[in-house]
């Protein structure tokens, strides 16, 4: 298991490839609207129930046991009722037939008489996800029943995630709705396959490339790893592999992308190990790990006080510890990456309650961007990641997950074999 840094959940499709390069430095990327299939992928919604709902006609007059409206926002920052922002919905079970039905006010005209019934069987037995996946349908709702423009939503009866629900929801009446659509470009830069995507809004209305847009860039590096980085319009520069861009312009639904300068990427097992700091956890001092790893054979273990398969893997660090305390030429070192200071204290009770002797350092979240950075400079990505130098300043093995604690151990115990 590994921890990546993630922060939102969609469907990874393949789109054509839409790009040019404007000058020597620039590309242009185009992107196109995808909708996710299965339509239980995308950014997930929370229905509430509805109190008052006298407004509504034509309320599905369908035998019982139990049923609700409900409503979900279409903007998520924004409060119910303005815009209108709210879509209702129909929810009832009926347990003699083993039927659940859903009705969408699609066109949010506050009539359920032109909306779809939608029935679903009741399983015998707990699905499967992938049954669940199977039972999820696709629908299209006007946001702004002014305006005449469609938006792809999913209907996910059956909670594929599952997705926790509101406490004041009956769980017979679960459904979530699914934010389906998003943008994506395929393209190629300096010969690099690249996958771009506009992190989807918590918002129907605002479906366009704007400067408040954030993306995701997926590729692989010079090791055939497949890395995921985000960036913003605002202020970010991103790296793809020794080259350095930055977004400089938004033009919907192109984005156009510059390249800042060539950099050495000192991240990959061959390359001496780069100029980096962390901090003690004792203090804010910093510590320049170079002073500390010189003329010796170092493994190190990236590792956070959040991050579980980190903490399930210290009794296999223990033991090689045991091995290589004595020894002077090879250095065990920690470095935990935490929020804060008040999330080191967490980092100095796990250390103490494990009885980890071994060097522990930490470094910031906020620092993550600076040049010396050493999670930036190594291009640290997922927790843990075991990181291996020679005594000559080599990087001789970089392999992050914590199903690979074992293979790393193995091979600094070949390495410093004498």
């Amino acid at each position: 298991m590994k921890y990546k840094l993630t922060t939102f959940i969609f469907a990874l499709l393949v789109s054509v490839t839409v790009s040019s390069q404007v000058t020597d430095t620039t590309y242009m990327v185009t992107f196109e609207r995808k909708v996710n299939d299965p339509p239980c992928f995308g950014i997930l919604v929370s229905l509430q129930v509805t109190t008052d709902y006298s407004f509504l006609k034509n309320i599905p007059d369908i035998a019982c046991d139990i049923s609700a409206i409900t409503s979900f926002k279409m903007n998520q920052y924004v409060e119910p009722d303005s815009i209108p922002n709210q879509i209702y919905l129909f929810i009832g079970v009926n347990e003699s037939k083993k039927e659940k039905y859903v009705v969408v006010d699609a066109n949010n005209n506050h009539d359920f008489s032109d909306d779809r019934l939608y029935t679903f069987s009741l399983p015998d037995k707990p699905l499967t996800r992938e049954e669940k996946a199977e039972r999820a349908v696709s629908l299209k709702i006007t946001p702004d029943p002014n305006k005449n423009n469609t938006v792809n939503i999913g209907v996910d009866p059956f909670n594929y995630f599952p997705y926790t629900y509101p406490s004041t929801q009956d769980k017979r009446l679960e459904v979530i709705i699914v934010f389906t659509e998003y943008m994506e470009a395929q393209t190629q830069i300096e010969g690099t396959p690249v996958v771009i995507q506009a992190i989807p809004a918590s918002s129907l209305f605002q479906r366009d490339l704007d400067e408040e847009t954030n993306f995701n860039i997926i590729y692989h590096d010079k090791a055939n790893k497949q890395i995921h980085k985000n960036f913003s319009a605002a202020k970010d520069t991103f790296q793809i592999n020794d080259r350095l861009y930055k977004l400089s312009k938004i033009d919907h639904p192109n984005i156009y992308l510059k390249e800042i300068s060539a950099i050495t990427d000192s991240s990959y097992s061959g390359s001496l190990f780069p100029a980096v700091h962390a901090k003690d956890i004792n203090n804010k001092n910093i510590v320049s790990v170079n002073d500390l790893i010189k003329n010796k054979y170092v493994f190190i273990d990236f590792w956070g006080s959040w991050c579980g398969p980190c903490i399930q893997s210290i009794p296999e660090l223990k033991s090689l510890y045991e091995k290589i305390k004595g020894r002077a030429d090879v250095l065990m070192l920690g470095i935990a990456y935490e929020n804060d200071e008040k999330d080191v204290e967490k980092v100095k009770e796990i250390i103490n309650s494990n009885k980890m002797r071994w060097l522990n350092l930490w470094h910031s979240t906020k620092e993550q961007n600076i040049t010396t950075s050493i999670i930036k400079k190594l291009n640290i990505n997922a927790f843990p990641t075991y990181l291996i130098i020679d005594n000559t300043g080599k990087i001789v093995y970089k392999e992050d997950n914590s199903k690979n604690t074992q293979g790393a151990i193995a091979f600094f115990e070949e390495l410093i074999k004498k």
